[in-house]
């Protein structure tokens, strides 16, 4: 019997010290670490491609109105012909011209001809100097409240704001995914850390407890116990450390470094963790003022501020079909002078000429379907934004009910940490004195590091509340 008893004895040894050579040969190396902070970051992010992209959609629109511009730019215009054929002059023609387009409905033009040859049409024949001709072009009908070329200028200046606003939908979309990985990142190192911690601690449980078993202390299976912790702790926190790897990758898509020519992604940031405490937005804190402000959304969240713009477009696109529906009278008047004579001759009105144009479609079938789809456009477009101010608004009320409720849980989660601590310190004491045992010694600290992992969660959750409340009320 007693040697049964050794033998049992010598095999609960043997098996310990297995099991502790195995938790001692494996270490958790400290490097030096860089930290990030959220300041910084926010930094980084401004080298990120998306924010030129976002840029770039400014000086698109800017481009835009300029295009529309040219249709105002005053043009000049020339032709010279000039026939001789067997010692007779044909015709020889001198044409020099310029129009004035303005942005009211009317066109000044001024010219210089000279049309002087044996076979020249009688009516196109000039005097020997030359005429000059100064008057202006008028459209009466369609084409006096609005026309094709300031269509299209509105057009390109509420085009204009809509890029301003893009830019500004771009930037908020950019740091509301990168703001959001920073704290997800943070709460990866922050459940590592804890793992680590909770690893060490289990590694010094197993030292002591091996020295009270060889003292006689304690029986051999809390030393077993204790041992096979140390591995399940290990195995959890390698777990947690592809977590924190993954989530380090993943943040590495928003940084970026600026060299002499161009933006380059970072390939990699080993050994840099994140600040140790998160950090909430004390102006959030008052709920009944965030409340208020999301009636507000259209004049401030940039999803819902681009309506405006677009709406414009189509209103002026609407005018122009209006006008589409009137019939074309245009009315041209041009004063007439010998270029020999005094400039001043121009101004009297002997000597001018005339016309006018009239054309009309009598259906107007065309223009009658034109400023239909147009009209459906924008009811189309009126009732997608008021659709999307109700879906942001209320996506924005839920999130500030989800804060308050997110900061409640805190609250007590942080409380139960604190309540969990006391009590995982008086087991110990109780173990110690050999009250208590590893069983309950584990228990304790099994609920302790699970309370602390939900505090980390819980935290990083109420901060991306707070970044998604930002970016729905456009201030991100």
């Amino acid at each position: 019997m007693t040697t049964r008893r050794r033998n049992n004895h010598s095999v609960h040894i043997k098996l310990i010290a297995i099991l502790v050579s195995a938790s001692c040969s494996w270490k958790i190396h400290a490097q030096s670490e860089e930290v990030l902070t959220y300041d910084a970051f926010k930094v980084m992010l401004n080298n990120h491609p998306a924010l030129r992209m976002a840029d770039l959609s400014v000086e698109k629109g800017q481009q835009e109105l300029t295009k529309a511009k040219g249709a105002f730019d005053p043009k000049i215009s020339a032709t010279h012909q000039n026939k001789f054929f067997k010692s007779t002059e044909y015709y020889n023609q001198t044409y020099v011209g310029v129009d004035v387009p303005l942005r009211a409905p009317l066109i000044l033009k001024s010219s210089f001809e000279n049309a002087n040859g044996t076979y020249v049409s009688p009516d196109e024949t000039t005097p020997n100097g030359g005429l000059l001709n100064a008057g202006i072009a008028v459209p009466l009908g369609q084409g006096l409240i609005t026309d094709k070329s300031r269509t299209e200028m509105r057009q390109a200046q509420a085009y204009q704001r809509y890029s301003v606003i893009e830019q500004n939908r771009l930037t908020q979309e950019l740091r509301y995914d990168a703001y959001k990985q920073y704290w997800e990142w943070w709460m990866t190192r922050k459940v590592l850390d804890i793992h680590r911690e909770w690893v060490a601690i289990a590694e010094q449980r197993l030292t002591d407890t091996k020295n009270r078993f060889l003292a006689g202390d304690i029986a051999s299976i809390d030393t077993l116990e204790t041992a096979i912790q140390v591995q399940n702790r290990k195995q959890k926190y390698q777990s947690a450390e592809a977590k924190w790897a993954k989530e380090s990758f993943d943040l590495t898509s928003h940084l970026w470094e600026e060299n002499e020519q161009n933006f380059i992604p970072l390939e990699s940031i080993k050994n840099t963790v994140p600040q140790k405490e998160i950090l909430f937005d004390e102006a959030l804190i008052n709920t009944n003022v965030l409340t208020d402000r999301t009636n507000s959304l259209a004049s401030t969240n940039p999803q819902l501020l681009k309506f405006t713009p677009m709406l414009e477009q189509l209103r002026a696109e609407e005018r122009w079909k209006k006008e589409l529906m009137k019939p074309v009278v245009n009315l041209q008047y041009n004063a007439l002078s010998e270029a020999t004579e005094p400039a001043s001759d121009i101004l009297m009105l002997n000597n001018y000429k005339w016309g006018a144009q009239i054309s009309w479609p009598i259906l107007m079938r065309k223009a009658k379907g034109e400023l239909g789809i147009t009209r459906i456009k924008i009811e189309e477009l009126e009732l997608e934004a008021l659709q999307k101010t109700t879906v942001i608004r209320n996506k924005a009320l839920a999130a500030i009910r989800q804060l308050e409720l997110l900061r409640l849980q805190l609250t007590n989660v942080s409380s139960n940490v604190s309540n969990m601590q006391r009590l995982l310190d008086a087991e110990r004491e109780k173990f110690n004195s050999g009250e208590s045992s590893v069983f309950l010694i584990n228990t304790r600290e099994q609920q302790l590091f699970d309370l602390r992992v939900q505090e980390a969660e819980i935290s990083t959750q109420l901060k991306i509340q707070e970044i998604e409340i930002l970016y729905l009320l456009g201030a991100l």
